[in-house]
């Protein structure tokens, strides 16, 4: 491997000191295309920047159209909506004052209710008490009636009586 090595340097040093005059005369001519790519890169870089540029203010003037059509729908949209929401809520408000109402009419019926009801209880309470009264006179009067009934046999036996003892021969006649 050696002597490989030795027949292969020669052969190397000779190829590297042919190059050398050639990497010198590449050298400026590769200058030349190095600046050449700088300024091809430098007039892509602007060309993108101004494509860029424009395509920015196509975007932004689209937005800004997109924004003002936006807006007016918006606009053109409101006035309704508003005119609606108010109009809803007009009468959710006439609803709820006609609800209040309809409350206020329901405790004064119901105040009403329990008056009559109170009422109503009262003058059954007296009825009541009336016809208790009534059973009391009745039985009162039946009790006076069975009295008086009493009284009248008692009375009629009593004249009876008299009679006999005052007509001559002491007859017992009842009374006719």
């Amino acid at each position: 491997m050696n002597s490989l090595l030795v027949t292969l340097a020669p052969a190397v040093l000779v190829a590297a000191a042919s190059a050398i005059p050639a990497y010198f005369v590449g050298d400026s001519h590769g200058a030349a295309r190095v600046q050449q790519a700088w300024d091809n890169t430098t007039a892509n870089q602007a060309e993108h920047k101004t494509a860029q540029i424009v395509t920015t203010r196509e975007k932004e003037t689209t937005h800004a159209g997109t924004v003002t059509q936006a807006i007016d729908t918006y606009q053109a949209a409101r006035a309704p909506a508003a005119d609606d929401s108010a109009a809803r809520i007009a009468d959710a408000q006439r609803l709820q004052r006609a609800a209040e109402e309809r409350a206020i009419r329901y405790r004064d019926l119901s105040k009403a209710g329990a008056a009559e009801r109170d009422r109503l209880a009262s003058h059954a309470a007296e009825l009541d008490s009336s016809l208790a009264a009534g059973r009391i006179v009745a039985e009162q009067l039946r009790a006076t009636v069975v009295e008086r009934d009493q009284q009248l046999q008692l009375l009629g036996a009593i004249i009876t009586a008299d009679r006999a003892l005052a007509e001559p021969g002491g007859g017992t006649n009842a009374i006719p």
